[in-house]
């Protein structure tokens, strides 16, 4: 194995990395999108959108890994920013640049490997577009063309990339170290530590626009049965796409929250109870269908929901507006599941 050199513009490049504001962020639906269909293109088991850090490749968006990174010594996308020429590697236990590497002798197993550079605005390369699998294959050359087209359009996903509203500008106020500890790495969602952190922020945009604040308190039927039945790498896999769908289906000024274990919640600025039960019934929709393909299995995978109100005077630190939706959702789960009722 023989471990990626830094780039020779490594400062510029960390500095123009870190400027983009993407690292320790929750998912990109566009990005997720774009992956899927990468996904069904390419027949790969996994497809990545990585970003590459001072000592960590970090994945903002993935398909087929429960993984959110790994070390960069080890990374093959650490050889992949050193060129805008695609780097594949038909056979990883064939290339000495690799034999002998953890993810090529352990988990995940990677025999080939194919990834191209994405650039900041500025021209530096931060990260991969890449994908690998299990057995050795090789690109065709339309594939290699869709390679480039799928960095392009990544690209200008990254050019676009703003701000989600008022309460993201909170979190990139803070260190890389103390916005990491209040991110679910599975999910990449905030934890619940995130989701105190942002309620001031939600209290006082609640109280300047006339507004009520909404929880919504989500947990998956019967997921002990995945865990059981096709393992716990495969029950994170299907929280990861959880985690995608719920926040594709959310508004943009929306906070999604990893709750714990399969329970996840949702943050909201309404107008009326309607209206927040209509944001959780897209939720349970988006959750239900179609089925997850995960790990070569279809899932049918649902949710149950419920769902709280409260003036922005009546929201404390105790966070009882989490309690009342949470007794909401018991009774969603007493009621049938997979529905969401009003607490």
């Amino acid at each position: 194995m023989i471990e990626p050199t830094l780039p020779l513009d490594e400062a510029q490049r960390q500095s123009d990395l870190e400027a983009l504001n993407l690292l320790d962020t929750g998912p990109d639906p566009h990005i997720d999108a774009l992956l899927r269909l990468a996904q069904r293109i390419f027949g790969t088991r996994t497809v990545l959108v990585t970003l590459l850090d001072n000592d960590r490749q970090w994945f903002k968006g993935r398909r087929g890994t429960p993984l959110s990174g790994s070390p960069r010594a080890v990374s093959f996308c650490g050889h992949a920013i050193h060129s805008d020429a695609i780097l594949e590697v038909p056979d990883a236990l064939k290339d000495p640049r690799f034999m002998g590497n953890p993810l090529v002798t352990g988990e995940p197993g990677i025999r080939f490997y194919a990834g191209i550079s994405l650039h900041a605005p500025g021209g530096s390369r931060v990260g991969t577009f890449c994908m690998f699998d299990d057995q050795p294959s090789m690109l065709s050359e339309p594939y290699r063309q869709f390679m480039q087209d799928f960095a392009l359009l990544l690209e200008g996903r990254f050019q676009a990339h703003a701000l989600r509203l008022e309460q993201k500008e909170l979190l990139f106020e803070l260190d890389s170290a103390k916005r990491r500890a209040l991110m679910d790495p599975l999910t990449q969602l905030l934890n619940r530590g995130g989701l105190h952190q942002m309620l001031p922020a939600f209290v006082s945009r609640a109280q300047r626009d006339d507004l009520c604040i909404g929880f919504i308190y989500g947990d998956l039927d019967h997921f002990k049965n995945v865990n059981d039945q096709l393992g716990h790498g495969v029950g994170d896999e299907v929280l990861i796409e959880v985690a995608q769908r719920m926040v594709a289906a959310i508004r943009p000024e929306d906070l999604a929250v990893r709750m714990g274990g399969e329970e996840l919640g949702v943050l909201a600025l309404v107008k009326s109870h309607d209206q927040l039960d209509a944001i959780a019934e897209r939720v349970r929709a988006a959750i239900a269908s179609p089925a997850f393909d995960v790990a070569e299995s279809t899932l049918n995978i649902t949710m149950s929901l419920g769902t709280a109100l409260a003036e922005p005077e009546q929201v404390d630190s105790d966070l009882r507006l989490v309690d009342q939706a949470d007794r909401a959702l018991y009774k969603a789960k007493q009621s049938g599941r997979n529905r969401v009722v009003r607490g």
